[in-house]
């Protein structure tokens, strides 16, 4: 115990010297409490006032109360007011590191005495993904932390993200729809067109194309290669589900659009040579809630980058 308090001290005393700074009142050391930091990590991580009181549930006005709080009993700005996007000072980059250490230092306090709550990570993943990553992440992940409950929610990209940003999930595994998304570029995999080996394309009638819903982003590129290329088509099926989908594809009337890697043995890729454009890949992306700070929660992240390198679609 002596030894981990001897490695902890001397950060504390850090964060503690810069608290003094300015204000010689020793009950301002009380407002370093868990929600002023909490607030401050959120907003450096979600890049604003605004994106932080959704992920915290809290209005503006009462995040940037607290930042003001915290930037009161330091003595210092941590956060340059007035840019269109938000910087954090020097002063700011270097108490964020101290912040985050606080907030772990104090759930490990908790913790050792035995008093910490259930935690339950909620993680969501399109459900084509899951059938190939889901399983070894899941065996993984709970061999070393059985104590934390994983829930899972399988929807389309575009419906995991919204849930992540009104604060339903914590992390998400989602195809990019942006380059200025947010996440972290985890993995890139090759997207053909797909059709059962019975299908055949006539190239003098209206591709039949059974797809996800609008908000697909391998739906919205397959309709716009075929319009760059002037290929009439024509939208015979339309399914939420990957099984339902499959469903259909495999009565041999209609082509799809799937990544290479999912391909069943009795479907084909086609390509040029049936006369249709090439896709663009999709880059797979981790997104996480920015007010995370568990320890098993990065344990989680890194343990998706894992599963992702041996199936070799990491980046």
């Amino acid at each position: 115990m002596s030894s981990m308090l001897d490695r902890t001290l001397p950060s504390v005393k850090r964060v503690i010297s810069m608290a003094a700074i300015g204000n010689t009142d020793s009950t301002a050391l009380a407002a370093l409490d868990s929600d002023l930091l909490l607030a401050f990590v959120t907003v450096a991580d979600s890049g604003g006032f605004t994106a932080a009181a959704r992920y915290l549930h809290k209005t503006q006005s009462t995040i940037s109360l607290r930042i003001s709080t915290l930037e009161s009993r330091l003595g210092t700005l941590l956060i340059e007011r007035g840019s269109r996007r938000l910087t954090l000072t020097g002063d700011g980059e270097t108490f964020l590191v101290y912040a985050r250490r606080l907030l772990q230092l104090q759930r490990e306090a908790i913790a050792a005495l035995g008093r910490s709550q259930p935690v339950t990570l909620r993680f969501g993943i399109p459900e084509d993904y899951a059938d190939t990553w889901l399983p070894a992440l899941l065996e993984r992940f709970g061999a070393r932390h059985p104590d934390v409950h994983v829930h899972i929610h399988c929807r389309m990209s575009t419906e995991l993200l919204e849930q992540l940003e009104k604060g339903s999930l914590d992390i998400v595994l989602a195809v990019q729809h942006a380059a200025d998304s947010g996440g972290r570029p985890v993995a890139t995999e090759d997207v053909v067109w797909a059709a059962h080996r019975r299908f055949a394309l006539d190239p003098g009638r209206p591709i039949p194309l059974a797809l996800f819903p609008e908000q697909c982003i391998y739906r919205r590129r397959a309709l716009a290669a075929l319009a760059g290329i002037g290929r009439d088509w024509q939208l015979d099926s339309t399914s939420q589900s990957p099984s339902g989908l499959r469903v259909i594809v495999n009565q041999g009337q209609t082509l799809t659009v799937t990544d290479r890697r999912s391909l069943p043995e009795d479907w084909q890729a086609l390509g040029e040579e049936e006369g249709l454009p090439s896709l663009p890949p999709a880059v797979i992306e981790v997104h996480r809630s920015p007010s995370l700070t568990h320890p098993a929660f990065d344990d989680f992240v890194a343990l998706i980058d894992e599963v992702l390198e041996e199936s070799g679609v990491a980046e």
